[in-house]
């Protein structure tokens, strides 16, 4: 089915927003509202509906992408501020400073995530700034596909000038496009035109893979509540975000923040208004405290396929009595954006036949998988995942025990080192500078005026 993508920069959006929103898609669509992998807001509608829906959007000042965004939304672990553990340095308001900066909208897909949380996965981005035990500043780990691997940039950067970093790097990368291009000829051509505030990396950046929080249901932190809000086929009814928002408001509450679980987060529940919240939820009919079997999936966005065959084998799980704890699914192609540490790929387009593989040990984390099944029918399915998932039991209960918690190897910065490099061709000079007067370019014999020193990464 048709749908249109909301931006919710950041993953956050007020109540007034929403609702404004659940207004105008109940007027003008289907009346229903689902939360996509990058926390912005998908809106169904037919296909008739879409253009005066989209005027209708873009007139409330609603930032409006199709299905294929041509601006990806930025994806934050804002959601995870005071619920989930945190740098003791980062704060909401780092992220909304971070946030305002960005006067433009991003062409690449731009991750702000805290490392120690557990919610929102680090790398799903293309350029992934992850915070660093320095007060202010940040790793940049860059995951552009061209470039083959994961890149850490060699210095931290300054939260504070994070979207002019974005800015520099994508005018480079986009505006320039090619093929064979490297991440040291990134790294020295943006270090030649943007001199940002950096600091040197003191410590190595060390990502620890674990199991998906709890995300749904109602829990206590200090002296207030926050909620996770899921719907099994994905769709949050209008009506029903009509009234939640209000409650909202009615008990100042600021923001609401979509999750790539396809959940609503509420935070900041006042422990005087939790009754409020039950009230809500119960005249609404939406349930809390869902199993781990149907809340630890990702599947693509608007993939009413793909939903049917997720509904299909958790009523298997439950009737085979498999247990999932500790597991992820997902359900599509692996990509950048794969978090889930079994994956069931499809082989042919009526989702029919399947083949189903995993990461090696069965921690999140990994860019290897392993082929369990190489082509399976649809109806073998639950007894390849019983089977599987006895795989990951049978070895944890032996001597892989902190397999859900090992450590990933650290990603570290790039060695590098400043060299003359040729303006016209990229070639380095063989000689370090200062160079000779009468040096010319060993490919392009261009002088030594046209040579400037750059810093750029080395094998270590």
């Amino acid at each position: 089915m048709p749908y249109l993508r909301i931006a919710t920069q950041g993953g956050v959006i007020t109540p007034d927003e929403l609702q404004r929103l659940a207004l105008i898609t109940k007027k003008w669509a289907l009346g229903k509202i689902e939360v996509g992998f990058r926390q912005d807001l998908l809106i169904p509608c037919t296909d008739s509906q879409r253009s005066l829906l989209r005027s209708q959007l873009m007139s409330e000042g609603f930032g409006v992408e199709e299905a294929a965004a041509v601006h990806p939304n930025i994806v934050s672990s804002l959601v995870a501020q005071n619920i989930f553990p945190q740098l003791s340095w980062l704060r909401s308001g780092d992220y909304l400073d971070i946030l305002d900066e960005f006067t433009f909208k991003p062409r690449l897909k731009i991750n702000l995530i805290d490392p120690t949380q557990e919610l929102i996965r680090p790398l799903t981005g293309e350029l992934n700034f992850i915070a660093s035990p320095t007060p202010s500043f940040w790793y940049l780990v860059v995951n552009l596909s061209e470039l083959g691997g994961i890149h850490v940039w060699p210095k931290l950067v300054d939260g504070e000038q994070i979207a002019d970093w974005v800015q520099h790097i994508e005018k480079i990368w986009l505006e320039n496009p090619r093929s064979n291009r490297s991440f040291e000829e990134l790294y020295g051509t943006v270090s030649k035109t943007f001199t940002g505030r950096t600091r040197p990396i003191q410590k190595e950046l060390k990502l620890t893979p674990k199991p998906y929080p709890h995300h749904e249901g109602i829990y206590r932190y200090d002296d207030r509540y926050w909620m996770g809000l899921y719907q099994r086929d994905n769709e949050f009814d209008t009506a029903f975000l009509e009234a939640l928002c209000q409650l909202c408001i009615d008990t100042k509450i600021g923001r609401l923040y979509p999750t790539p679980f396809k959940t609503f987060i509420v935070r900041d529940i006042p422990k005087e208004t939790i009754y409020q919240w039950e009230k809500l939820l119960g005249i609404w009919g939406i349930h809390t405290h869902y199993s781990s079997l149907e809340l630890n999936w990702q599947l693509p966005d608007a993939d009413a396929s793909a939903l049917r065959l997720k509904t299909e084998l958790v009523e298997a799980f439950e009737r085979l009595r498999i247990r999932t704890s500790s597991l992820s699914f997902g359900i599509g192609y692996r990509n950048a954006e794969t978090t889930s540490t079994i994956v069931i790929e499809p082989l042919s387009t009526d989702y029919q036949r399947f083949r189903v593989v995993h990461s090696p040990d069965f921690y999140i984390g990994n860019t290897e998988w392993e082929v369990f099944a190489g082509d399976v029918a649809r109806k073998n399915l639950p007894e390849i995942l019983r089977r599987l998932t006895l795989k990951y039991y049978e070895q944890l209960s032996t001597d892989k025990k902190a397999s859900i918690t090992r450590k990933t190897s650290g990603l570290k910065p790039a060695p590098t080192q400043r060299v003359m490099q040729c303006t016209h061709c990229q070639t380095v000079a063989e000689l370090s500078s200062p160079l000779p007067s009468s040096y010319l370019c060993s490919l392009c014999d261009a002088p030594v005026a046209d040579f400037v020193e750059v810093e750029l990464e080395i094998a270590p």
